[in-house]
């Protein structure tokens, strides 16, 4: 199995957020047919849109998945191992 791509989605509040996380290295073009696929497929039953092709209304936001990771306890302020 190749690296997939981590997609998280929330709409609560006043507009829906995509958050996506990709492998390091993952290329432009990987990322445009990401995208495509989104837009086709996920981001229409998330907000209802005027077109297709529109993503207005949508925050996206595509990053590099990091692979340090520091998780810290919010009550103790204490890095979790």
């Amino acid at each position: 199995m190749s690296e997939a791509a981590e997609i998280r989605y929330s709409t609560v509040g006043a507009r829906p957020m995509i958050d996506i996380a990709v492998p390091f290295g993952t290329t432009l073009a990987q990322t445009v047919r990401l995208h495509d696929f989104l837009s086709r497929d996920l981001i229409s039953k998330l907000s209802p849109r005027g077109c297709p092709q529109c993503n207005s209304g949508v925050d996206i936001w595509i990053h590099e998945r990091f692979d340090d990771v520091i998780r810290v306890d919010l009550e103790s302020l204490k890095v979790v191992r």
